[in-house]
């Protein structure tokens, strides 16, 4: 089998988790790896050698002196890097031995560039808190990343066409980018834990605990992502699994007119859909169509029978009617 050439990329700001990041690297089971380095700190940053544990480095530094924002040091390390397939991974964040084995030898369709596993949360201390990255669709970009970058292996091709990191974006840099990706490509999941993501230590701000951002910022560079993608948006909004996803959001904000006009969509593109009718009957149930909801909601509890969640909702719709 081929084994491409892979660059892990490293924003880097000398912390003293760096070494552990890098020995995650030089530890992959995939034999063709490549290691690219972008001082993010600027030139205090600790000199490294051009190999790493018997694994190519390259060390970029920039020149004339400064600290490189997030979004430039990524860029830094997309231009230096001579890989097939590119994986980011920060200097506070691990990858589990078999991350790129596992994600380069999953079967996938020959127009996938884009492939994400899901990875393992840590606290502070270490400790495992649950996991990051499920299968999914384009539209949950409009309100979070689909996976951590870390769990995130693209194909060059996406870099050629223009994929970049905008330098506008100081935070959800990451996510902007894998926007860019996604008007480009399908994602696939694979559905295994290989990387781990320290989201509760580092300072991006799109965090965990200590590491999020404010309200304010939040607020000012998600409407500055949805102004930018407005169209590739627009355009991903009309299809049936984004159509549940809207109206699942929708119904949450308790904005039922606009939830029932998602949902019963979504059921007219996919009228076995077990996802649109156990939503929609319930849209219909808080909307006070009972009679709607008792329909849709067995149509639900026959493809699944004795779906706890489901048999429950159908018990709610009937005792309303009496």
């Amino acid at each position: 089998m081929n084994k491409p050439l892979v660059s892990l990329l490293v924003r880097s700001m000398d912390r003293p988790t760096l070494f552990r990041a890098l020995d995650s690297a030089a530890n992959q089971t995939w034999p063709n790896i490549e290691i690219v380095v972008a001082a993010a700190c600027g030139q205090r940053h600790q000199p490294l050698a051009d190999n790493y544990r018997g694994r190519p480095l390259r060390f970029v530094v920039p020149d004339p002196d400064r600290r490189l924002p997030r979004p430039d040091a990524a860029n830094a390390c997309l231009d230096a890097a001579t890989g097939e397939w590119l994986n980011f991974l920060d200097d506070d964040d691990e990858l589990l031995p078999e991350h790129v084995e596992s994600l380069l030898t999953a079967p996938r369709r020959a127009d996938i560039r884009l492939l994400y596993s899901s990875a393992r949360v840590h606290d502070a201390q270490g400790n495992l808190v649950g996991y990051s990255g499920r299968d999914g669709f384009h539209m949950q970009l409009y309100n979070q990343n689909r996976s951590q970058p870390v769990a995130t292996i693209f194909h060059r091709s996406l870099i050629d066409e223009g994929a970049r990191f905008d330098p506008t974006f100081p935070i959800y840099e990451d996510q902007d980018f894998f926007i860019n990706c996604a008007s480009r490509t399908e994602f696939q999941w694979v559905k295994t834990a290989t990387c781990v993501w320290n989201g509760y230590i580092g300072d991006s701000g799109c965090g965990l605990g200590p590491n999020v951002e404010s309200a304010e910022q939040h607020d000012l560079y998600y409407a500055k992502l949805r102004s930018k993608w407005a169209a590739v948006f627009e355009r991903w909004k009309k299809l049936p699994q984004s159509l549940i996803y809207l109206g699942q959001q929708h119904l949450k904000g308790g904005d039922l007119k606009v939830a029932l006009g998602c949902l019963e969509q979504a059921l007219a593109e996919m009228p076995g859909d077990l996802n649109a009718l156990n939503l929609c009957g319930m849209a219909n149930y808080h909307n006070g169509d009972f009679a709607r909801a008792i329909e849709l909601l067995s149509a639900a509890e026959r493809l699944v029978p004795g779906q706890p969640s489901i048999v429950e909702n159908l018990r709610l719709a009937r005792a309303a009617v009496g």
